[in-house]
């Protein structure tokens, strides 16, 4: 791919055109490999239309606090590429041309509807278009399911019941890995496991749900399940490293676990001995059900800005990244990681032609990647963006109310009330 795409540079830039036009663009992908492709990207592009690219690297990190910076120095890129997060706050203060951002996902007419459903503006139009993203779903040992006959871990039932079938302490092995650390990632896991049920902290009247049934249902769940899972308060570098080190029959985790399983390389950097069958013998679990079903991801987007002065430019080079070799180019810098949000491209030979989506192959890249249809999060709900829940995730009130329900041994009741309580006074300052 990268000799192709090298020969393409050099040919069009034998016939380029004077440039007359440049658009600032921000990304988060700061890494060097990753920088020298969006280069060779941007030149062909400038080949192409003569349209200049100036590229601006910034840490993900760090690009919520350049966004007021450069809003106070009027320096704001014509396109930015970020998570929701910085997506939502230029598009909550009326920055981005919403309008123009929907007519490019109308233009392609295959984005997947879940993750334009997280950048829909409250007016109808899409504070960003939809680039690329990644799922979270339940990786587990299939070959192990089939030998006890077990359900795929879909619904509350099949995970419950296949995590009492696989737990086995007294030789190290247990049914699952469940996050419990005051972190994120715990916030993730029972995202999903609440939305599946129904729940969700606040609704979009503001009123905090956290002792609601649903919500104190989803608690006793997680509880139970707890029962089953590996020791410890685990974080994510735990939970790869168990799942890989077969440790644990099932574990929570995002689709950028996929070079990990298949790749001898990346696995051996986690732990001693790869495992050439691992890839085959697990299964993914791309939903959740228990009386709704419900997928959890992160969605990155490409948005472009209403205070630019180059938007037909601008609209270019969105078009341009998200069309054909071009799109593959990019969301191969991290495959499984960086997933396409248009169903077309998911499907190209090409961009399984990649030596860790091989290893997966077709019909399995496709489900995987189907789960971008029914994405969801708390932030969300109907079209309307919950604010609050910012405040909410930033203190990690979930994760430090499971983590306090087991280190304190809480009832769901109790780990709701707690919840409930220090929602209210963060919300009220």
């Amino acid at each position: 791919m990268v000799k192709k795409l090298t020969v393409v540079i050099l040919a069009v830039l034998v016939s380029a055109m004077v440039f007359t036009q440049t658009i600032t663009f921000w990304h988060t992908q700061v890494e060097t490999d990753r920088q020298q492709r969006i280069r060779a990207l941007a030149q062909i592009f400038e080949a192409q239309t003569g349209i200049t690219v100036n590229l601006v690297p910034i840490e993900e990190n760090e690009i919520l606090e350049q966004i007021p910076r450069a809003v106070q120095a009027g320096t704001l890129p014509d396109v930015v590429e970020g998570g929701i997060s910085p997506i939502l706050l230029l598009g909550s203060q009326g920055f981005m041309d919403t309008e123009l951002n929907a007519k490019i996902i109308e233009d392609f007419g295959d984005v997947y509807e879940g993750v334009s459903r997280l950048m829909q503006a409250p007016d109808g139009g899409y504070y960003g278009v939809p680039f690329h993203a990644w799922v979270q779903g339940i990786w587990y040992k299939a070959n192990l399911f089939e030998e006890r006959d077990l359900g795929a871990p879909t619904s509350w039932y099949n995970i419950l019941t296949a995590a009492k079938a696989l737990n086995d302490p007294a030789n190290g092995f247990y049914g699952l890995i469940l996050p419990k650390k005051a972190d994120a990632y715990t916030e993730q896991v029972f995202s999903q496991i609440a939305l599946s049920n129904g729940a969700r902290p606040i609704d979009k009247d503001g009123n905090i749900l956290f002792n609601t049934p649903e919500m104190i249902e989803s608690f006793r769940f997680y509880k139970e399940l707890g029962k089953y899972s590996r020791p410890g308060f685990t974080a994510v570098p735990e939970a790869l490293n168990g799942y890989l080190n077969n440790e644990a029959a099932m574990v929570f985790y995002s689709t950028y676990i996929m070079d990990d399983i298949a790749v001898e390389e990346v696995q051996k950097n986690r732990v001693e001995h790869f495992d050439p069958k691992l890839v085959e013998n697990t299964g993914f679990a791309n939903f959740m059900v228990n009386i709704r079903p419900s997928s959890f991801g992160e969605v990155v987007g490409l948005g472009i800005l209403n205070t630019s002065d180059n938007k037909d430019a601008a609209e270019q080079w969105v078009k341009f990244l998200m069309s054909g070799s071009n799109y593959i180019y990019w969301l191969h810098m991290a495959p499984g990681g960086m997933n396409p949000t248009r169903s077309s491209i998911a499907q190209m030979d090409e961009f399984l032609d990649n030596p860790v989506l091989e290893r997966y192959g077709k019909d399995q890249i496709t489900t995987i990647i189907s789960a971008l249809d029914t994405v969801e999060r708390f932030e969300f709900m109907e079209g309307e963006i919950i604010e609050e829940m910012s405040i909410l995730s930033g203190n990690f009130v979930i994760g430090r109310a499971i983590n306090r329900m087991f280190a304190n041994d809480w009832t769901p009741q109790q780990t709701a009330q707690w919840a409930q309580e220090e929602a209210e006074r963060l919300l009220s300052d």
